[in-house]
């Protein structure tokens, strides 16, 4: 910190020590003074437009001020202290805002010492509720002639102006007197502006900067009265107060020497200043600890990144009905939004999603996460599925193929083996069992589908052909289904019983909800989508019965999945972190919108800017791919999978196979009657043929005596 000048007198001239990044010598001297002194930092600083401002005693010198910038092409108005009240800020605002697209505003101040304290000390409203005004305290330049012949450290002891950018040239007040005689002498020295500005040509490298200033310089050393170099100081922010760092000399007649930037608090971003942000508790983007009170997460890094790159501090804080945003009576939105909406938080840090509707009433910065949707709900129950276990390793379509593969394949070997000239010799072959019969080439080819063989063999050429390719066939689909049956006895196959949109609505078990004030419920409520319109319908009218349907704390809704018949819409990484701790949860992605998660600001914020750049360096550098692998778990990841133990079959795993015993029992005796009706009935026609042929009719012709009575002994 330096000492600030006292006196200026004709011989201080000597320059201190120093590297100074930019010096310019002046050519004539004829003119000195304040003016030519500001218009020297002015052009410097490349300022295209400046607001002028003076107390009672400064008038004639703001109105030469005013003068030599409308001549070196720089747009200038002037207003008085007490003219530039809040109102006044926001009016000179939107006419910049309105011309040159900007909200910063270039201010040169000439006063008094006492003028320039009492206004740096005004009460200005620089509160969140006027953004603009309050971006100011960044966005705007601010140049202090102060005319005062003592000490002026009282401005960093005990300046109560939170403004950033503060610079301050010290004059002695005897120049306030000698204005008038100099101003025929400034139109002079503004003309020789105009002179080394029409030397320039494409040929010649040098800036109108450098033109304007060498016009300044370019006058009479004869009338030369003071070289004093007077210091330029800036107020810097240290850890309790402000402090002077001189960064930088000027003489009266508009030599410039600089060492360092005239404003580095510019540099600074936000200088330490505490913003409120609004956050809502969302795994992994969000965590609060409820015991310290901590925030932490994905969100909660970029959040201190920022803060890092752009130096601010913050204070977090929750909307009170713990809404994300949507919508409500005459346009006043709720949670999240609505805090910016009504400017009682400064910015929004939590995974809120970029929405259309959303976007009129804030702004949202560069995207920082992308996201999709998903329904969660409880995985149906393995064991009800278990009869399944031994056709599950075929499709429906391969079994069917197999089922009529056997009976056509049986007919083909019955009809090879019937009528083949191979066995044309051989007799009374219809009576001996073999593969001629259907029955017995069906059997043979059914043991040979299950591996094993038969009793019968076929000894022509053309049965044997086809047995060897049978085989073959069955070979290979013993072999496919011996593998798969394992794997459906090891491990559980979960069946969902929807995978999108349309299956839930067409499905009348599972209910479904969304959380209450997030996005998806804001695109349910207003969508003109026929299958939007039924979900949200459905929504409403299982509200009715359960308001946990469309409740606003996530871990409510997550209750209600694991009770079971309910399905959750909402976005895919929060159900990732969910199954992490219960296995007994399934997804499936819903293609309702991609989600795009951004940082929020009130509407129209002047930061909206800076802060996107800040998020693009931050993507561009890797950060949110490692902070990514720290929060996310890995991809299918169960702690309950991590289970060694071997898992043992039960009963209810193989019960289908004691099923098939049940069935082949029926079916065999459901055979043995039909064998018993059969040979019944063979036995009844076999009677009432006997009992339908005619009796044989018998004659008596005559008795034949007995022997022993013609023999006698």
């Amino acid at each position: 910190m330096t000492t600030p000048i006292t006196t200026i007198a004709p011989n201080e001239c000597t320059l201190p020590e120093g590297n100074y990044k930019y010096q310019q010598e002046p050519l004539f001297n004829n003119v000195t003074g304040a003016a030519i002194t500001l218009i020297s930092v002015i052009v410097h600083l490349k300022w295209s437009s400046v607001c002028i401002v003076f107390d009672n005693e400064t008038e004639h010198e703001a109105m030469l001020l005013h003068h030599g910038l409308s001549d070196v092409g720089i747009f200038a108005d002037v207003h008085s202290l007490q003219q530039m009240t809040s109102q006044k800020i926001d009016s000179l605002m939107k006419e910049k805002a309105a011309v040159y697209d900007e909200t910063s505003l270039n201010c040169t101040i000439l006063c008094r010492l006492e003028s320039c304290q009492q206004y740096l000390e005004k009460p200005f409203d620089y509160g969140r509720k006027h953004m603009v005004r309050s971006s100011l305290l960044h966005n705007s330049r601010w140049l202090l002639g102060i005319f005062h012949d003592g000490d002026i450290s009282v401005l960093e002891t005990n300046s109560s102006t939170e403004l950033d950018n503060v610079a301050v040239i010290q004059y002695p007040t005897s120049l306030l007197n000698e204005y008038q005689q100099n101003e025929l002498k400034l139109e002079d020295a503004v003309k020789n502006v105009f002179m080394h500005m029409s030397e320039l040509n494409d040929s010649n490298t040098r800036t109108l900067t450098e033109a304007a200033i060498e016009g300044l310089y370019d006058i009479d050393s004869d009338e030369f009265k003071y070289c004093a170099w007077l210091p330029i100081q800036t107020l810097l922010w240290h850890t309790r107060k402000r402090g002077f760092s001189t960064v930088g000399y000027t003489q009266l007649t508009g030599s410039l020497r600089v060492s360092k930037n005239i404003y580095p608090n510019a540099k600074f971003g936000f200088n330490r200043r505490k913003f409120i942000v609004s956050s809502l508790p969302w795994n992994p983007f969000v965590v609060l600890d409820n015991e310290t009170h901590n925030y932490t997460g994905f969100t909660i890094d970029l959040l201190q990144e920022l803060a890092h790159g752009l130096n601010f501090t913050y204070e977090m804080t929750s909307p009170p009905d713990g809404q994300w945003g949507i919508e409500g009576k005459n346009k006043s939105w709720t949670g999240l939004v609505g805090q910016l909406q009504h400017r009682d938080v400064d910015l929004v840090a939590a995974p809120l999603s970029i929405q259309t509707d959303r976007e009129r009433v804030i702004d949202f910065t560069y995207p920082y996460f992308y996201e999709s949707s998903a329904i969660l709900m409880k995985k149906p129950d393995p064991n009800l599925t278990k009869w399944r276990t031994l056709i599950d390793p075929f499709s429906t379509t391969v079994l069917l193929c197999i089922f009529v593969s056997l009976p056509i394949c049986s007919f083909f070997l019955f009809f090879f083996e019937k009528y083949n000239p191979y066995y044309r010799k051989v007799e009374d072959r219809s009576k001996v069992r073999g593969l001629h019969h259907f029955s017995d080439s069906f059997w043979y080819m059914y043991g040979a589908l299950l591996t094993q063989g038969g009793e019968h063999m076929a000894d022509s050429s053309s049965g044997r052909t086809l047995l060897s390719f049978w085989w073959i066939f069955c070979i290979i689909m013993m072999a496919t289904y011996s593998g798969n049956l394992i794997a459906f006895l090891t491990v559980t196959k979960d069946k969902l019983p929807f995978t999108d949109l349309s299956g839930l609505v067409a499905q009348d078990k599972y209910e479904w909800g969304t959380q209450g004030g997030s996005v998806f419920e804001h695109i349910f409520k207003t969508s003109t989508l026929p299958e939007y319109q039924t979900l949200w319908n459905g929504m409403v009218g299982y509200n009715r019965t359960d308001n946990r349907v469309l409740s606003v704390l996530g871990d409510v809704q997550i209750e209600k999945v694991i009770e079971g018949d309910y399905a959750y819409i909402g976005d895919k990484t929060y159900f990732d972190m969910i199954m992490v701790n219960n296995c007994d949860l399934a997804m499936t992605l819903a293609e309702i919108l991609q989600l795009q998660y951004a940082i929020a600001l009130p509407n129209n914020s002047p930061f909206t800017k800076m802060f996107s750049d800040e998020i693009i360096s931050i993507h561009e550098s890797g950060l949110l791919q490692i902070w990514k692998l720290r929060h996310w778990p890995k991809p299918g990841f169960c702690k309950g999978s991590l289970l060694k133990e071997p898992k043992a079959i039960t009963l209810i795993d193989v019960q289908s196979a004691f099923y098939m015993i049940g069935i082949g029992i029926f079916v065999a005796s459901f055979t043995l009657f039909i064998e018993f009706l059969k040979q019944t009935y063979c036995k009844w026609r076999e009677k009432i043929g006997k009992a339908k042929e005619k009796p044989q009719t018998i004659r008596h012709v005559s008795t034949i005596p007995k022997l022993d009575e013609f023999i006698s002994y």
